[in-house]
């Protein structure tokens, strides 16, 4: 059985089918990503990036800061200057579109098979308005002309794994969350969705699939 035909078996017992982005939609950069070293050259370490985005990530995502400030605070808090323009060209290029570089054909021919077959789509994902913006809009527009429904944490100013976002999803999907199928690389955001009545699975990596 094929990758496709796997999860459209798994959506059997769903209505509505809700993807995540990153890593679902898109390929994870995060193995060997650029940005780490990069960002080490300029004094900030990995464990110091891992705390920044513990601590401000979300705020990017939910649309409260500016990518300009993220990294601010995450520099500062390293030790280091606030990042000057060129830098924060550089960190756009290697995290931003780093995320949206490579885009999953398995995902994009599950999303039409089920579409096919009547199934409701949505995305709900963390993606700050900019990113949202300037490369979801353009460069995934195959993936959203499949999409009934769409909830951005930084347009909606909620974020995952918080309930209210869930919830959201699912009024704006006119199904109750035990007809949904939410599927996410990230096991904090699978299980929360469970908690909240979904169902939901860890969406495997790109190496281990294949249309």
């Amino acid at each position: 059985m094929s990758f496709v035909d796997r999860w459209l078996a798994r959506a059997a017992t769903a209505d509505g089918v809700v993807f995540d982005f990153g890593g679902v939609i898109s390929v994870s950069p995060l193995k060997d990503w650029p940005l780490y070293p990069y960002c080490a050259a300029k004094g900030v370490d990995r464990a110091a990036m891992d705390r920044g985005w513990k601590n401000y990530r979300h705020l990017w995502d939910g649309g409260f800061i500016s990518f300009e400030e993220l990294y601010r605070r995450i520099f500062v808090d390293a030790g280091c200057p606030p990042p000057d323009a060129a830098t924060l060209a550089d960190l756009w290029e290697l995290d931003a579109v780093g995320w949206i570089r490579d885009l999953r054909p398995d995902t994009l021919e599950l999303m039409r098979r089920l579409k096919a077959d009547g199934t409701k789509i949505g995305i709900l994902s963390n993606m700050s308005p900019d990113f949202h913006e300037r490369l979801f809009v353009p460069r995934a527009a195959a993936y959203r002309a499949l999409v009934d429904v769409e909830v951005i944490s930084g347009l909606v100013k909620l974020y995952k794994p918080e309930k209210p976002i869930y919830d959201l999803t699912a009024q704006r999907m006119g199904l109750p969350p035990e007809r949904l199928l939410f599927l996410d690389d990230m096991s904090p955001n699978v299980e929360a969705a469970r908690r909240y009545g979904w169902q939901s699975e860890v969406y495997p990596a790109p190496e281990t699939s294949a249309v």
